[in-house]
């Protein structure tokens, strides 16, 4: 019977869902395929080899390290100059890069999208919504007018002076009309940049790499039913889903819940063994803008925690530090699986808690470890933030 894993953070993101990922592709190889189920490059999913080799996954699944095949699903937005050089960097530490699928309708981020976003954010100052710079809510937003938006099946199949005509339209049709309906005036410095014949020449040689390193499907059910086990990994977490209009505007641009993957698994013919693995830290953090009910100094969690792959950015500033509020993410939860088990009757759920051996082996705030494990079918632990030796070794099951 075919195994499908779907990961979910339950909070604001960084719970350490590339170690979730990588745990649950297990030994599969490429019998295993890691599908990236919403959001885009802004993901950062941390993994670390048995040999101290770490690598920071955006483009690519986090389970690529043990030979799954990375799959972008069409929700997935990809961003041809991020992967060009996140592929550089894999072959620069292992000597490969995976292999990716792309779904013909993926929507294609520009350089222009990430400029825009940025100097946005730039402008709104201390009012900023929380960006990553990688242009993913510009991107969103573009493709909802149709003479600006070709998807990845059309987009890598234009010659090259009908790709640089695409670009010079987005700049002197979308971008004077973006700007106009926010009520901003874009600084010269930003303005010389969009002028910049020479970026949408790159940005013709990224899509040309990109075209040449991956393949791309058009039938979800055709491509993916032949592989054994599939593990969904969504970016961000459950408190940033689009819809969460409580605490709008400082959200992601995609639905970070597990409906998708559900869906996903179930137009797959055959019976699939489904599990939505729920990932938390053992504390809660937050980058970028928004409310934190929990939010507190560092000190005190634990001063001497250091986190290597969320650093200070122009965009996000500091990474923010909270404590474990179960009542709230419980509620995230209970929420996200009444809506899967809609469409999988009888899939089950776990928690994997992270980074206890920033905590003492315990939740910060005085949570009990016990009752939180009887609200899933299964409890994991790690005492790890984002290593992968054995898994046995890493992740640990709590039984009953």
């Amino acid at each position: 019977m075919r195994k499908a894993a779907i990961i979910i953070g339950c909070n604001y993101g960084d719970e350490g869902k590339g170690l979730a990922t990588a745990f649950c592709a297990g030994g599969a190889g490429g019998k295993c395929l890691n599908v990236l189920i919403n959001g885009g490059a802004q993901r950062g999913h941390t993994v670390e080899t048995a040999d101290g080799k770490r690598h920071v996954f955006h483009h690519f699944g986090s389970a690529s390290l043990g030979g799954a095949v990375s799959c972008a699903d069409e929700d997935f937005i990809v961003n041809p100059l991020l992967f060009c050089q996140e592929r550089a960097a894999l072959e620069r530490k292992f000597g490969r890069s995976p292999r990716l699928m792309i779904a013909a309708g993926c929507r294609v981020s520009t350089p222009y999208d990430m400029m825009l976003g940025q100097v946005i954010e730039e402008i709104r100052g201390k009012a900023r919504h929380g960006s990553c710079g990688c242009g993913i809510q510009e991107t969103r937003l573009r493709y909802l007018h149709a003479d600006w938006a070709l998807a990845w099946g059309a987009l890598s199949k234009l010659s090259r002076e009908e790709f640089l005509a695409y670009c010079r339209r987005i700049t002197g049709e979308y971008l004077p009309q973006r700007i106009g309906a926010l009520g901003m005036h874009i600084p010269h410095v930003w303005q010389e940049l969009f002028d910049d014949e020479g970026i949408a020449e790159h940005a013709w040689l990224d899509m040309q790499e990109m075209k040449a390193h991956t393949q791309t499907y058009a039938d979800w059910t055709a491509m993916a039913s032949s592989f054994e086990r599939i593990v969904f990994e969504a970016g961000q977490g459950l408190a940033l889903d689009e819809n969460n209009m409580a605490d709008f505007p400082h959200l992601t641009p995609s639905s970070t819940t597990s409906i998708a993957s559900a869906r996903r698994i179930a137009a797959l013919p055959g019976e699939t063994d489904a599990e939505v693995v729920y990932v938390t830290r053992s504390y809660f953090t937050r980058h970028g803008a928004g409310p934190f009910p929990t939010e507190c100094k560092k000190e005190a969690i634990n001063p001497d925690m250091e986190d290597r792959t969320n650093v200070p950015n122009p965009h996000q500033h500091q990474l923010r530090y909270g404590f474990f509020d179960e009542a709230a993410m419980m509620a995230r939860v209970k929420a996200d699986l009444v809506q899967t088990r809609e469409v999988l009757p009888d899939v089950r759920s776990a928690i994997l808690v992270t980074h206890l051996n920033e905590t003492q082996g315990r939740l910060a705030g005085g949570a009990s470890m016990a009752k939180l494990a009887q609200s899933f079918d299964r409890m994991l632990t790690s005492d790890s933030p984002w290593q992968v030796k054995d898994a046995r070794g890493v992740c640990h099951e709590i039984t009953a």
